[in-house]
């Protein structure tokens, strides 16, 4: 698979600051911060190829990598004729972030990200976590397969959102998360980019870290590491789990803010 433009929203004028969603439902988690975010600021969700195609109900593709995801972005900045923006990122989408601006560091004033999935940043460390080596498995045995509706209430709970099993379908966004199952089939072959820790400190803008305070502890301490790890960085904590800045968007936009200028 070729990197190509993403599909992409944009609201407002001003310094671009462009919104990468997470692995699930793309960017239509997004669109209330870009409602609020586009008073003072050209704010532009893009839809990755993996979250538009398995939303589609398309199975994932084994040449979907990270280069991929990668190189998409740069082709959609260049498409908008941006040189460098904000950007922030969440769940898998922080992930993306994280190899985006190893990369192509001049292309990133600033970089915000909520939980970002790099498990990876755990797994160099030796820090083996038994919940993170089931989601890994959990995540690889779907890999270009049919998602159903049991395999979308695991990753739920994998992911922190639920507490079990049977609580995933009693949410009040199973029915939008269902419908966006099939992206999940796409995440294996972006899970590993081969970046080491000692990339990281190519990463010198300026990084704003939010972890939930009741998001499960793997997902928090890669929140923590990268907080130790980015020489220019600041870890906040927002009420709530790994979507915590959905549950407290007041408080995350003004953090944000606070970032941006």
């Amino acid at each position: 698979m070729e990197p190509r433009v993403l599909i992409y929203n944009e609201a407002g004028e001003g310094n671009p600051l462009v919104l990468v969603p997470g692995g699930l439902t793309g960017w239509l988690s997004w669109i209330p911060h870009q409602e609020r975010l586009s008073t003072n600021h050209r704010v532009v969700r893009v839809q990755p190829i993996h979250n538009e195609l398995g939303s589609d109900g398309k199975p994932g593709d084994p040449g979907y990598t990270a280069e991929v995801e990668r190189d998409s972005l740069l082709l959609t900045l260049d498409q908008m004729g941006v040189e460098a923006a904000d950007f922030a990122g969440w769940s898998g989408g922080g992930r993306a972030l994280i190899e985006f601006a190893v990369a192509y560091p001049d292309r990133v004033r600033s970089l915000t990200l909520v939980e970002p999935a790099a498990y990876w940043i755990l797994e160099q460390l030796g820090e083996e976590d038994v919940a993170v080596e089931e989601l890994n498995r959990f995540i690889h045995g779907l890999a270009g397969k049919d998602v159903t509706e049991d395999d979308l209430a695991n990753f739920l709970v994998h992911a922190g959102f639920v507490e079990d099993f049977a609580q995933a379908r009693l949410q009040p966004n199973w029915e939008r998360w269902t419908s966006h199952r099939m992206a999940l089939s796409w995440q294996d072959s972006v899970e590993s980019s081969g970046r080491s820790l000692e990339d990281l400190s190519s990463i010198t803008c300026p990084v704003l870290l939010v972890k939930g305070t009741v998001s499960v502890d793997w997902e928090r301490r890669v929140v923590d590491v990268l907080g130790e790890s980015l020489p220019n960085a600041r870890v906040v904590e927002l009420a709530g789990d790994h979507a915590c800045h959905i549950q407290s968007i007041d408080r995350f936009l003004e953090e944000l803010e606070a970032h941006l200028h």
